[in-house]
């Protein structure tokens, strides 16, 4: 009896043993990518299609895309590649052992993806997916502008990780791979819209004399 009495003082004893010694998850993980336009997108109708790629200075077991623009209140994915590639260091070679499985709901304002029970990607090793927007990713003017409109700023695709110690990492910032091209803040105005002025003008002129 002394015995069990013991094993149960020491079992009682054991959570507030086992909190001190759980070591804290620790966000030292830090990783960096791009996303750039996928040009077969256009023939397969979306024409938004972003491919992303991204590596990390430690293992990883799940992560995040995140990706927020102006107009789009519901979301701005619409589409995502729910099966992503793994690739080498060298950013070519398929690795063989580790993929990728993303889940999410369309329209919305991110996906997520893991590397399956025990799963991880290996330090230094590419996760190479593609999400598709609403909206051209780059700083654009509405369809049909007129003129004064406001342009639509670049989109903003963000990243984070969940590392092997437990602890998240991020959010880090996919820039564009190859710069965008430059788009006035304002939609300017048209030759015809300028002509209906000139137009406007010549009346007021002569209602005067």
């Amino acid at each position: 009896m002394l015995v069990c009495f013991g094993v149960a003082a020491l079992g009682c004893a054991l959570p507030a043993w086992a909190a001190a010694a759980a070591p804290t998850p620790a966000s030292f993980t830090n990783c960096g990518g791009s996303v750039s336009r996928d040009k077969s997108g256009a023939t397969a109708g979306e024409p938004n299609l972003l491919d992303y790629k991204f590596r990390c200075n430690g293992d990883i077991s799940s992560y995040t895309i995140i990706a927020n623009q102006q107009g789009n209140p519901g979301g701005s994915l619409d589409d995502f590649d729910p099966s992503p590639g793994v690739l080498e260091s060298n950013g070519v070679t398929p690795n063989p052992t580790a993929s990728i499985t993303c889940g999410g709901v369309t329209p919305s304002n991110g996906i997520n993806c893991n590397l399956g029970a025990g799963g991880v990607l290996p330090t230094a090793n590419f996760a190479a997916g593609s999400i598709d927007l609403l909206q051209p990713f780059c700083k654009h003017l509405p369809t049909k502008a007129k003129a004064g409109t406001p342009a639509v700023p670049q989109a903003l695709v963000q990243l984070v990780v969940t590392d092997t110690t437990g602890a998240e990492d991020g959010p880090f910032q996919l820039r564009a791979a190859k710069a965008c091209p430059k788009v006035p803040n304002f939609a300017p105005a048209t030759k015809s819209s300028k002509k209906q002025g000139k137009v406007h003008k010549g009346k007021r002129a002569r209602a005067r004399h």
